[in-house]
C-alpha cells in the first residue's frame, strides 16, 4: 500500500514541477506523463484541489517555515498537505509518513527531518483560514488584469466557480438522448440548455464509470465535454454546410459535433499541428464511426491545397485558456498577461490562415475558451480590419459558473463576391 501512495505523491510532485517549472499545461502531463489510467485520477485530483488552492497553501508553507526549502521539497510539502487538507482517502498520519519515507529515499535524512517537523505541525496546527474571496484565492496576476473589467460581485462569482470542483458532465450523440431508466440507474440529470444552444443535450452524473463501463462508449453515443462548448457549436447555418474543415482540431471534441451536423455524403477535414494529440483524434473518431474523414497532422497555413475551399472552416484556436479554469485550474497560475501579445500574433495568423479555406457566401467559426478581449473580440475586429470580405453573423460570450466554463465563439459570413484572400 506504502509503495502505491508513494508513487502517487511522487507524480503529483512531478505534476507540481512539470506546471511550474518547465511550464507544461497540466492536461498534457495527465495525458502522456502517467502510465494508468488509476494514476491519472488518483494524482489528477491532488493536482486539480491543489491549483484551486495554491494561494492557501503557500500562505500555510510560509507560516510553517523559517527558512524557504528548496524547490523539490516544497513541492512534497504542498502536495502532502494537498492531501491531508483537501482529499479524502488517506489519514493525515499516512499522508505525513509517506511524505517522510520519500524525502528520505530522495532528497536524505537531514530534509525528511525538516518535512515530517513541518508537516506534524501543520497537522496541530489551530486557527482560522482567511475567507476565499477573490483577494485569497485567485493569482496576483489574474486579479489585476480582471479587476480592470469586472465587478466585484463578479470577481467572487469567478472565485467561487474557481473552488467548485468540475462534475463529470458529457453530451450524448444526437437522437441518442439517455432514456428515463438510464437515468435512474446512472443517477444523471439533464443539463440547462444554454440560450441559443439546443443542438445536444448535455447531463451530469456522480461518476464516470457507468458510461465507460456501457457498451455504448465505444460506439460513440458518449463524449466528455463542457456544455459551454454547445453555445459556440451551435452558432454556424448547418443547413447550408456539406464541407467542413476544423484547422485546430484535436482532440476531435469541436469536430465530431460537426460531423453530427453534416450530411450523410459530407465531408469533414480534422487537421491540428501535434500528431501526438491527433492520435486521441482518430481515436475518438474511431470511436464515433467517422473514420471515413480524414485527420492530418498540419500547421493551419499548411493544409494541402487541393483539399479546395469549404462551406465551414473552425478555427479553435491556442488560447490562454482563462475561461476553463474548473477544468484546467493551473491555467489562471500560468497566465501572465505580456504574453497575450504573442498569443494574439498566432491568432490571428491562425485566423487569417483558415479565412482563406473558406468559400464565397461560406462561414469561418472563430473559437477561444479565453475570457480576455485581448484573444476574442479584438482579435476578430482586428481580423476585420486586416481582411476584407467578412462580417460578423453572430457572437456568444460566457463567463464561467459552477455549472459551466466560459467560452467565447464568432461566426464571420465570407460576402459572395469577395476575392480571394
Amino acid at each position: 500500500m506504502e509503495g502505491a501512495a508513494t508513487r502517487i505523491l511522487q507524480a503529483a510532485c512531478d505534476g507540481i514541477a512539470a506546471v511550474e517549472v518547465r511550464g507544461i499545461g497540466l492536461d498534457d502531463y495527465l495525458d502522456f506523463h502517467l502510465k494508468t489510467p488509476e494514476l491519472r485520477r488518483t494524482v489528477s485530483h491532488i493536482l486539480f484541489h491543489y491549483f484551486r488552492r495554491r494561494a492557501s497553501l503557500a500562505r500555510r508553507i510560509d507560516r510553517l517555515v523559517r527558512k524557504k526549502p528548496q524547490s523539490a521539497i516544497r513541492h512534497i510539502l504542498a502536495a502532502t498537505l494537498t492531501q491531508i487538507f483537501y482529499c479524502d482517502g488517506i489519514a493525515p498520519e499516512s499522508a505525513v509518513n509517506v511524505a517522510v519515507s520519500l524525502t528520505r529515499k530522495r532528497y536524505g535524512r537531514s530534509e525528511a527531518g525538516f518535512v515530517n517537523a513541518v508537516l506534524r505541525r501543520a497537522v496541530t496546527a489551530t486557527g482560522e483560514e482567511p475567507p476565499e474571496t477573490p483577494e485569497n484565492i485567485l493569482p496576483q496576476t489574474v486579479l489585476k488584469h480582471w479587476e480592470k473589467r469586472y465587478s466585484p460581485e463578479t470577481l467572487q462569482q469567478l472565485t467561487a466557480a474557481f473552488l467548485t470542483p468540475a462534475q463529470t458532465v458529457f453530451r450524448c450523440r444526437r437522437g441518442r438522448e439517455l432514456t428515463a431508466s438510464e437515468m435512474a440507474e446512472w443517477q444523471a440529470h439533464e443539463l440547462p440548455t444554454l440560450s441559443g444552444a439546443n443542438l445536444w443535450q448535455f447531463y451530469s452524473l456522480p461518476s464516470p464509470a457507468p458510461l465507460l463501463a456501457s457498451e455504448d462508449w465505444d460506439k460513440g453515443r458518449f463524449y466528455f465535454q463542457d456544455p459551454a462548448t454547445a453555445a459556440t457549436m451551435a452558432l454556424p447555418e448547418y443547413a447550408a454546410i456539406e464541407r467542413a474543415l476544423d484547422v485546430c482540431c484535436a482532440p476531435g471534441g469541436k469536430s465530431l459535433m460537426i460531423a453530427e451536423m453534416l450530411p450523410q455524403n459530407g465531408l469533414l477535414v480534422a487537421a491540428d499541428r501535434s500528431e501526438r494529440r491527433q492520435k486521441l483524434t482518430r481515436e475518438n473518431f474511431r470511436r464515433h464511426g467517422w473514420s471515413r474523414f480524414p485527420i492530418i497532422t498540419a500547421e493551419p497555413w499548411n493544409i494541402p491545397e487541393e483539399l479546395g475551399v469549404f462551406d465551414l472552416v473552425l478555427a479553435d484556436v491556442p488560447c490562454s485558456n482563462t475561461g476553463v479554469f474548473r477544468r484546467r485550474p493551473d491555467a489562471l497560475w500560468r497566465f501572465r498577461p505580456e504574453e497575450l501579445q504573442d498569443l494574439a500574433g498566432l491568432q490571428m495568423k491562425i485566423l487569417i490562415a483558415a479565412g482563406r479555406r473558406v468559400r464565397p457566401g461560406g462561414q469561418l467559426l472563430y473559437s477561444t475558451c479565453s475570457l480576455e478581449p485581448e484573444e476574442n473580440e479584438k482579435r476578430v475586429a482586428e481580423f476585420l480590419k486586416t481582411v476584407p470580405g467578412f462580417s460578423i453573423a453572430a457572437e456568444s460570450r460566457l463567463l464561467p459558473t459552477v455549472m459551466h466554463d466560459g467560452a467565447y465563439g464568432c461566426l464571420l459570413r465570407r460576402r459572395r463576391s469577395s476575392n480571394n484572400i
